[in-house]
């Protein structure tokens, strides 16, 4: 709760200042950030049983993930490493982190850039709110303007230009699908978008942040037990 309190009005500034106004979207991606994050900057943890590996990676076969399980730097440089940046043993380096989970050398130099701050270097700085809050923002800014198009094509709104009465739920799949690539199929589009409406309503300041709280807590509770 404490995360919350502190950490969502530095988000929104931050959104504010990289030119992201619409009051609807900065709440659809506060709202995406708590589901990622829970308001709280983190590294991934990537600390998984054999099951879970294979249910986030299926096409990681049963043989390998027996091997990769419990073994974070392993899985991290199996998944990540040699696509987008990463080099062959670089994977784990830069896995998820910050408010959205932002992942790969390529991401971390782009943003990074943007806002001023060396993140090859130091990717942990992404842990950092207020530097991981202006990465956030710039991970948006960047993900909505290269997709204006096609946005408008699958939700039928300008995104840089949302028009007063809007479906509010549908700017929140927008954010929701511009965090998870606009390339992911739609089952694990509605599977996070379920997730973000969660937290969809605090938000927006309009309930409290309790009952979000308590299934963070369990999503944590049963993750440690796997």
């Amino acid at each position: 709760m404490r995360a919350a309190t502190e950490n969502i009005p530095i988000i929104k500034d931050a959104l504010l200042k990289a030119g992201i106004v619409n009051k609807t979207l900065i709440d659809s991606i506060t709202a995406v950030i708590g589901k990622e994050s829970n308001f709280r900057p983190q590294s991934e943890n990537l600390n998984y049983s054999a099951k879970r590996i294979r249910e986030v990676w299926p096409y990681i076969t049963p043989d390998q993930a027996n091997k990769l399980q419990k073994n974070p730097v392993a899985l991290g440089n199996f998944v990540y490493s040699n696509k987008y940046g990463n080099g062959p043993t670089q994977g784990f380096l830069y896995r998820g982190r910050g408010f959205n989970q932002i992942t790969f050398s390529n991401s971390y130099k782009k943003i990074g850039d943007q806002i001023g701050v060396d993140l090859l270097k130091n990717p942990d700085l992404l842990n950092n709110p207020t530097i991981a809050a202006k990465a956030t923002a710039a991970f948006f800014k960047n993900v909505l303007a290269a997709n204006k198009a096609k946005i408008k094509t699958i939700y039928g709104v300008d995104i840089t230009n949302i028009q007063p009465g809007t479906d509010p739920l549908k700017i929140l799949r927008i954010a929701v699908n511009a965090n998870a690539g606009f390339n992911k199929p739609s089952n694990i589009v509605e599977t996070e978008y379920k997730k973000a409406l969660q937290y969809f309503d605090y938000a927006q300041g309009k309930k409290n942040y309790f009952i979000p709280a308590i299934i963070a807590g369990l999503l944590l509770f049963l993750a440690l037990k796997k």
